[in-house]
């Protein structure tokens, strides 16, 4: 077995096993009495900065910055990103909706939220692609793990502080988003890339324009 698949049988033991500790009562008043904690620390002066933070974990964020990557010719980490990003939506969206998990503003009706999402709390998705993409691009450049993870543990913060998520909803989202982007970074997509070269291009003929003389 090498490790790519490793980290895959890895990553379907924990997506089975974690979802089983929200079966234990007195697990989940644990998890329960810690975000109460960490939310008594709210306060409203850093609404704005905690709302911009927390938006940098959002799929529509990384699907920004796969475009960006792309357009100044990244285009190999573009590829990169969004496969992971895609598995992180697939899975975790599945997750959400199979364990569904009421948000924390659904269990303790005097708790804060900067905003109140409609779908389940487990796991976090944000969280998740966050890690997601500092797994795998940190891997395909080193240059990119530190700053990438640090903004992925900062972004897992801000959801259990705006009030959105539990802490071991965050602590799943960067484990499985870990594991996503280890296993994606260590896939060959040079032919997945090749298709998405030949697609951009097909999309910009009709925008060149040859000079004549």
């Amino acid at each position: 077995m090498n490790r790519t698949q490793m980290i895959l049988l890895l990553l379907a033991v924990t997506v089975v096993i974690f979802p089983l500790l929200l079966m234990d009562k007195s697990f989940v008043s644990a998890d329960e009495a810690l975000f109460l904690k960490i939310n008594d620390y709210w306060n409203p002066t850093f609404d704005s900065f905690f709302r911009i933070l927390t938006e940098l974990g959002s799929f529509t964020f990384w699907f920004v910055v796969i475009f960006v990557l792309w357009v100044c010719g990244r285009r190999t980490l573009a590829t990169y990103l969004l496969v992971a990003i895609a598995i992180h939506i697939a899975l975790g969206g599945s997750m959400k909706y199979i364990i569904d998990r009421p948000r924390p503003f659904d269990v303790f009706s005097d708790t804060f939220a900067i905003y109140n999402p409609s779908d389940p709390s487990f796991p976090s998705g944000h969280t998740e692609g966050s890690f997601a993409a500092a797994a795998v691009l940190g891997m395909r450049n080193k240059k990119l793990l530190f700053p990438l993870i640090l903004l992925a543990i900062f972004v897992g913060l801000s959801r259990v502080y705006i009030g959105v998520h539990f802490p071991f909803d965050v602590v799943s989202g960067a484990v499985f988003g870990t594991l996503i982007g280890v296993f994606v970074a260590g896939l060959d997509l040079s032919r997945l890339q090749e298709r998405m070269e030949s697609g951009w291009k097909r999309i910009l003929r009709p925008f060149r324009f040859e000079r004549k003389g």
